[in-house]
């Protein structure tokens, strides 16, 4: 019996948490605004067929204007921040 899609993802170790900031590579310091997981069917999206993928969605400041609300997968926002 093969459980592998139920296994949590490789960051799984790591905890974020909505409505603390971290340090993205590519937008400095980014503020957690929502996570949920369910994704079951989108327009677009970099893994379009996988269901129960975590969602990030954070707001960052660029030159000095804040961003609009962006999303990553969980497991490409956790590549994305440097982590102490």
């Amino acid at each position: 019996m093969d459980d592998s899609e139920d296994l949590p993802s490789s960051g799984s170790d790591r905890v974020i948490e909505r409505e603390e900031t971290y340090e993205h590579e590519t937008y400095g310091l980014v503020e957690i605004t929502g996570i949920w997981k369910g994704v079951h069917g989108v327009d677009t999206t970099h893994e379009a067929n996988e269901k129960d993928v975590f969602i990030v969605r954070y707001s960052a400041n660029e030159d000095g204007k804040e961003v609009d609300e962006l999303t990553d997968t969980l497991d490409e926002f956790l590549e994305s921040i440097e982590w102490n």
